[in-house]
């Protein structure tokens, strides 16, 4: 009978084993396909500063570029170079990396940039303030850098779809704010 219990016993012990590990190798599977689709909805970078969401477009630098205007209300804010420095602007080499590396056209109301990962920003037609309000179709952001002169700061724009060469104007003159910062 001595033999019959310690058959019994290690039967018990060996699918009890057999059994455990069957179960734990399909919570280890459950777990590892959860963990996997929780990863896939994560985004990877915290994309907000403050009320600025950013937008990662795959550029080399890592620049993330803001996804809209700076906006007081409903409006855009403009400001003069000497207050909108202040800011996280571009640089004329971001802005330069921005036009190689994307994809530029007109959608519907705005120029629409793609970047290579497929993520876009929009630059709505803005105008600028210089002595008159003039919304000439075109679309504008300051750039930072030091000071072409004691009177002249550089802007980017975009003409037709197309983003053109860096212009310079009168720092007292107003432009939209366009934010970008590095991940």
């Amino acid at each position: 009978m001595k033999e019959l219990k310690e058959l019994s016993a290690n039967y018990a012990t060996e699918k009890t084993n057999e059994m455990m590990s069957q179960i734990v190798a399909q919570a280890f599977a459950d777990g590892y396909r959860m963990g996997y689709k929780d990863r896939e909805d994560e985004i990877p970078v915290d994309l907000r500063d403050g009320n600025t969401e950013y937008v990662d477009l795959g550029l080399p630098s890592g620049t993330l570029w803001a996804k809209g205007y700076e906006k007081t209300d409903d409006n855009f804010l403009y400001l003069p170079y000497v207050q909108a420095k202040d800011y996280s602007l571009p640089t004329r080499s971001q802005w330069e990396e921005l036009v190689k590396y994307c994809k530029w056209g007109w959608c519907g109301k705005v120029f629409r940039c793609t970047g290579r990962n497929g993520e876009t920003i929009d630059f709505p037609k803005t105008g600028k303030i210089d002595t008159t309000y003039e919304n000439d179709g075109n679309s504008y952001l300051w750039l930072l850098e030091d000071s072409l002169d004691d009177e002249n700061n550089a802007y980017a724009y975009i003409y037709q779809a197309t983003p053109q060469d860096i212009g310079s104007c009168f720092m007292g003159y107003r432009l939209p704010i366009r934010q970008v910062k590095v991940k």
